[in-house]
């Protein structure tokens, strides 16, 4: 906000920021008011997963029309608990947001990337059940969710799903995107950076790519 709030030089274009963009709806939306009013600079929030290259690749695959309309999205990630942090910060949900918020988001905006659409309800399920139980800072036990199941449903009609667990260490692949449409499925998988799609005409046949 205090960028936003400088006058910038034309020799500086843009202001990215860390995920997510803010902890509320509130100043989220402070935010993007102040962005709006400064239409000399390009505001983008990093969310990096985009970017990763297999899911780049499953994203050029429904982008490119392969899948048909995207009809549903299934997100896993199965994964190690949160890492240690400067002053453990992470370990409460007012200093981050939570769980869904903190780490999640990345997984909520590939969901509106793939479905072409913006959410219109959300439904969600977690629960602390194993991870920080046995932690105390400054006299308080942390607070976050280390599992969840999030369904979103989208303006078009497509849906999406999250199933998150954060002590599932003995995964495979900790993270596991598949997209379907009318015509076809496709899928990603993290870190073995393996995608495949196929379609309903040709049955179980999928390409292979490793990225």
């Amino acid at each position: 906000m205090r960028f936003l709030g400088y006058h910038q030089p034309p020799e500086t274009p843009s202001c990215i920021g860390e995920k997510p963009l803010c902890t509320t709806v509130a100043h989220c939306k402070e935010v993007i008011n102040a962005a709006r009013k400064r239409q000399d600079i390009l505001v983008q929030v990093g969310l990096e997963y985009r970017y990763m290259p297999p899911v780049a690749k499953l994203i050029e695959i429904v982008k490119g029309g392969n899948l048909g309309q995207v009809k549903m999205v299934a997100i896993r990630e199965h994964r190690f608990p949160f890492l240690v942090k400067v002053n453990n910060w992470n370990r409460f949900n007012v200093n981050s947001g939570g769980t869904l918020v903190e780490k999640c988001c990345h997984f909520f905006d590939l969901m509106r990337l793939f479905a072409g659409a913006n959410p219109v309800r959300v439904m969600a399920s977690g629960a602390i059940d194993v991870n920080h139980k046995d932690e105390i800072y400054d006299g308080k036990v942390p607070d976050i969710i280390d599992n969840a199941y999030v369904i979103v449903e989208f303006d078009n009609g497509s849906r999406g799903m999250l199933d998150l667990c954060m002590f599932a260490e003995g995964t495979k692949n900790e993270q596991e995107i598949s997209v379907v449409g009318d015509i076809g499925k496709g899928e990603a998988f993290v870190p073995e950076s393996i995608v495949r799609f196929g379609t309903r005409e040709k049955g179980r046949w999928c390409p292979y790519f490793k990225s």
